[in-house]
């Protein structure tokens, strides 16, 4: 199951921009594991991103701890607020805020891929300087799903 996530993952990240709506299926699945009471297991077995970066990235990884101040509160609510605001500017630019256009949900889907691959950007370099799962102690959905539970 792991290498499957991993291998959508990878495929959401080259293809997504030209089927958008890959983003919206991204964004279901983790809406069914969520609501089907698999908070806990989303980021460590569920989370496509974090499959890719265990299964790939753990293999070129130096495997150096996160430092500090990259597990702390502040820095999980700084990157949760920043990505809340980008969503809110990227569903204002398609056109998403006021009423629903009628290819919403290619632009919805869209606005989702344009997320994952953001996160990713960060994501992958951390991965290649630290540890493979450093995004992970600040991911803002991993945030969220931690104060829902």
């Amino acid at each position: 199951m792991r290498s499957f996530l991993a291998f959508a993952y990878i495929f959401v990240i080259f293809f997504g921009l030209m089927y958008p709506l890959l983003g919206i299926a991204v964004f279901a699945f983790m809406g069914i594991m969520v609501f089907a009471g698999r908070r806990k297991k989303w980021c460590s077995s569920y989370c496509p991103r974090g499959s890719f970066l265990d299964i790939v990235m753990s293999r070129i990884s130096p495997s150096k701890p996160a430092p500090k101040w990259m597990r702390g509160k502040w820095i999980k609510r700084v990157v949760l607020a920043s990505f809340i605001t980008v969503f809110i500017i990227q569903l204002q630019m398609a056109g998403l805020l006021g009423s629903w256009p009628q290819d919403g949900l290619i632009k919805l889907g869209t606005v989702f891929v344009r997320m994952c691959i953001i996160s990713s950007a960060i994501a992958i370099p951390l991965a290649l300087l630290r540890n493979q799962r450093t995004w992970c102690s600040f991911c803002p959905v991993g945030n969220l799903l931690r104060k829902s539970s």
